[in-house]
C-alpha cells in the first residue's frame, strides 16, 4: 500500500476536459433536422432539373453521410438520369450494371416495391450479399459494404432511385429517418419541372417572340416596343407561356425556354 506521500493528491490528477461555457452537443434528432433542412434548401432554389441533380447529390451525400451516391433515373430522357457523387466515381458503365442484376432484392424493392428508405443489411446477411454478382461487378470495387436506398416518385410512372453506399459502420435509424423524410421533398421539387425540356408545340409562334426577346434580357416595355404591341400584351403573352412551360416566374420561363 503506498505511503501518503506517494499517494497522488487531487492537484495532481490530469484535469478533466471541460466543454466551453455554453455549449451543447446536438441530438441526433438535432442533428437529422439540420440535414432535412439541408436539403430542402436546394429544393427551394433550383430552377431547371439539371440543376437541381447538380446541386442536390452533394447535399443528399452529406445529409446520409456516404462514400458514393449513385441517382439512378427509370426515364433516361431526364437530365442526370444516370449520375453518381463525387463525379466520376461510378461509370456509366458500371450503374447499367444495376439494371442487368434483377436477383439483387435490395434494388428490386427500390424498383418495384413501396420505396422507403431501406438498408441492406434489412434484407440480407453479408454473406448472402457477398454471393450477388453484382457484388465484385460494382459494390466491391467501389467499397459499398454497407447500403441504404430510397425511391423517389415524381409520378406514377417515372421513379428515381437513390443509392448511398458506404464501407462501414452500418446506416443508422437517424440515417434511415432522414432519407424517408427527403423522399417526399424530392419528389415533388422533381414534379415542378414536368419534363427535360419545354414543350414547345405549345407555345404559340406570338408567345414564342416574347421568350425568344425575353432570353435576351429585354424588359416587358421593350419587348412591347419591339412586338408593336402593349406592354399590358406582353404580360398576358408571358402569362399563357409559364402554365404551358410549367413555370412560375420570368427566370424559370428564360431558363426553361433557353434549354
Amino acid at each position: 500500500m503506498p505511503s501518503p506521500a506517494q499517494q497522488t493528491s487531487p492537484a495532481q490528477l490530469p484535469p478533466r476536459p471541460r466543454s466551453a461555457p455554453g455549449t451543447r452537443v446536438p441530438t441526433p434528432g438535432e442533428v437529422g433536422l439540420r440535414r432535412v433542412l439541408a436539403v430542402a434548401d436546394v429544393l427551394l432554389g433550383a430552377v431547371e432539373e439539371g440543376e437541381l441533380v447538380d446541386r442536390l447529390l452533394p447535399v443528399l451525400r452529406r445529409s446520409v453521410p456516404a462514400d458514393t451516391v449513385l441517382w439512378l433515373d427509370s426515364e433516361r430522357r431526364h437530365p442526370g438520369s444516370c449520375r453518381a457523387e463525387p463525379p466520376g466515381s461510378v461509370s456509366a458503365e458500371q450503374a447499367a450494371v444495376l439494371a442487368a442484376h434483377a436477383d439483387d432484392p435490395l434494388m428490386a424493392a427500390a424498383w418495384h416495391g413501396a420505396g422507403t428508405a431501406t438498408r441492406r443489411s434489412d434484407l440480407q446477411t453479408d454473406h448472402e450479399f457477398h454471393r450477388l454478382p453484382v457484388f465484385p461487378a460494382l459494390f466491391a470495387p467501389l467499397g459499398a459494404r454497407r447500403q441504404l436506398v430510397m425511391t423517389v416518385r415524381p409520378d406514377q410512372q417515372r421513379r428515381v432511385v437513390v443509392l448511398f453506399n458506404r464501407s462501414s459502420p452500418d446506416f443508422t435509424q437517424h440515417d434511415l429517418a432522414v432519407a424517408e423524410a427527403v423522399r417526399p421533398r424530392i419528389g415533388r421539387a422533381l414534379a415542378r419541372f414536368g419534363g427535360p425540356a419545354p414543350r414547345r408545340e405549345k407555345v404559340s409562334p406570338r408567345e414564342a417572340d416574347v421568350l425568344d426577346l425575353l432570353c435576351r434580357g429585354l424588359t416587358d416595355r421593350q419587348i412591347a416596343t419591339r412586338l408593336g404591341i402593349s406592354p399590358r400584351t406582353v404580360d398576358k403573352h408571358l402569362e399563357h407561356a409559364y402554365v404551358k412551360l410549367g413555370v412560375r416566374c420570368r427566370v424559370q420561363a428564360a431558363t426553361r425556354w433557353r434549354s
